[in-house]
């Protein structure tokens, strides 16, 4: 082959080759566009359109709720309302969200859900007869409240359209900088040995992602097994460490046996239950058993005997409230791993608190039962986030023993559930952990005669 052959054989090769980087660079600005196009239209587009509708229903409800204290109209114009303000509520959660967005969304969905409870309480004393305390309900809560979402929704609304601003600023970007490859493609094409030479190292570059992706994916894999194997570890932990305490308070004194045995085959029984609830949960490939249900006061009564002598080492008391008659959609091994990690949680982290108190709150809320845990230490930094829900994640200078999983297995257990979950400042100054489970239907006839369902063994 002579030399013009083989110059024409490599300027063609190169100039297709700088075809190609070209079509290359700009698919990549295309990748650029779609995904600012995807979030204008699937993300800020309609959070602000959502948010914006929440927060006129917030008015109107407020309205409708006026209405209703002083002219004694029928409440149904209410309850729509609250019903919308629901659905747009998980409208909004349902959203793709960032980390300072999820932030904002979780101040709106505290302070609808505070609203929405001053609207119950003010239809509740209406319906009551007591006009004059709903009036000041309404004035002294409902308003207050009102103005607060209103003001979350605003800035939230205004942190979309900032970030559609952004989008829109970097399509333009983009289309610019698409305009300036295709003007240059003569240029490149000048390049022609640097531009084989490019396209080879690109492909190689290629060769090494697609290696090092399914490296990583291999270690994610591995590292799931093993956060999920460090879960079970750390939910029967607390068991078995009440076990210990039973074992040494027969070992000192042999007359309190009884007792202290009773208590150890209990927290052995609740070691069993929580392997068998987990197990069975991971069996199912993250699905919880159809049917099952966890009874409220059986396991907040179990819990509390459970957490007492852990609760004292601390020199802290557990108040637990009035145990509602409900049970929830999950197994009793499932909902003794969550209220246990929240309470003993609150505990290991009362830090030097004067008042050294952990309380669990439960109540229905329209199909749904809600778990509050409050406790009275020096709460979490804002900075924080929904990072604490992490595995392994710790705050600093925590000086509390543990390996951050506890949380981790909380957020888990309540999502697979298709249950809510949060954390916001508490009353007392402290955190308040809540969560939110389907309340379960009507045990069989069999059941309530005395045979409740078990959990199946590993």
């Amino acid at each position: 082959m002579g030399t013009s052959t083989r110059i024409l054989a490599v300027a063609f090769v190169a100039v297709v080759a700088a075809f190609v980087g070209s079509t290359i660079l700009v698919q990549r600005e295309s990748r650029v566009i779609d995904a600012d196009a995807l979030l204008i239209s699937r993300d800020a587009a309609p959070g602000i359109q959502v948010i914006s509708d929440l927060r006129v229903e917030v008015r109107e409800m407020q309205a409708r709720l006026l209405r209703v204290i002083e002219s004694g109209a029928p409440s149904a114009d209410v309850a729509d309302s609250r019903r919308r303000l629901d659905h747009l509520l998980e409208q909004a959660v349902a959203l793709p969200t960032d980390a300072p967005e999820a932030l904002l969304l979780g101040k709106l969905h505290s302070a609808v859900r505070a609203f929405d409870e001053a609207t119950e309480r003010a239809l509740e004393q209406a319906r009551g007869g007591h006009r004059e305390e709903a009036v000041r309900t309404m004035r002294n809560d409902v308003w207050r409240l009102a103005d607060t979402a209103g003001t979350a929704a605003n800035d939230l609304v205004l942190y979309d359209v900032r970030a559609a601003e952004s989008a829109a600023q970097r399509i333009e970007s983009a289309r610019q900088r698409g305009n300036r490859t295709a003007w240059q493609l003569d240029a490149l094409c000048a390049l022609l040995a640097t531009i084989a030479a490019f396209a080879t190292v690109r492909a190689v570059r290629q060769m090494h992602r697609v290696q090092q992706a399914n490296h990583d994916l291999t270690q994610r894999k591995a590292a799931e097994l093993e956060q999920f194997a460090g879960r079970v570890a750390h939910d029967i932990l607390s068991p078995l460490s009440a076990v210990s305490m039973a074992l040494g308070v027969v070992e000192k004194s042999p007359a309190q046996s009884g007792e202290a045995l009773q208590r150890a085959q209990s927290s052995l029984s609740r070691v069993r239950r929580i392997v068998d609830g987990l197990l069975e949960f991971a069996r199912a490939g993250a699905r919880p058993e159809v049917g099952a249900r966890a009874d409220v006061r059986a396991v907040a009564a179990g819990l509390l005997d459970e957490l007492g002598p852990f609760a004292a080492q601390r020199h802290a008391a557990l108040r637990f409230d009035d145990m509602p008659d409900r049970a929830v959609a999950c197994s009793s091994g499932v909902l003794l791993s969550l209220l246990g990690n929240l309470l003993r949680n609150g505990l290991k982290y009362l830090g030097n608190a004067e008042v050294r108190e952990v309380s669990l709150r439960v109540r229905p809320r329209r199909g749904r039962v809600l778990f509050e845990v409050e406790d009275t230490g020096p709460g979490i930094p804002p900075a924080l986030g929904q990072r604490i829900f992490e595995p392994y994640f710790r705050g600093p200078n925590t000086g509390a023993p543990g390996i951050g999983l506890g949380l981790a297995t909380v957020k888990r257990l309540v999502e697979s559930h298709g249950g809510t979950l949060g954390v916001r400042a508490g009353a007392n100054g402290g955190a308040l952990f809540w969560f939110e489970l389907d309340e379960a239907l009507p045990a069989e006839p069999r059941q309530r005669q005395g045979q409740p369902s078990a959990l199946r063994s590993a």
